[in-house]
């Protein structure tokens, strides 16, 4: 079977004040579709992340339907 690339995205930063535009645009222009990218603003001392947590179980979902696909999670932060 042939090789595939399958792109997650995570984008985040720690406070509300913050803007998440130029990471989510840089996801974009790597070629990761939209409906794969995850974002949050949310503290590093804060150890539950939700969103991160949505990331890693698409690429573990990836990878269990598509083994012969590498998924990559390329991150801006």
């Amino acid at each position: 079977m042939p090789s595939a690339d399958i792109r997650i995205g995570y984008a985040r930063c720690s406070t509300l004040g913050q803007e998440l535009d130029s990471q989510l645009d840089a996801l974009s222009k790597h070629g990761i579709p939209s409906d794969k990218i995850f974002s949050e603003k949310i503290s590093t001392r804060v150890r539950v992340r939700p969103n991160f947590e949505e990331a890693l179980r698409t690429a573990r979902e990836v990878k269990a339907n598509a083994p012969h696909c590498r998924s990559s999670s390329p991150s801006t932060k």
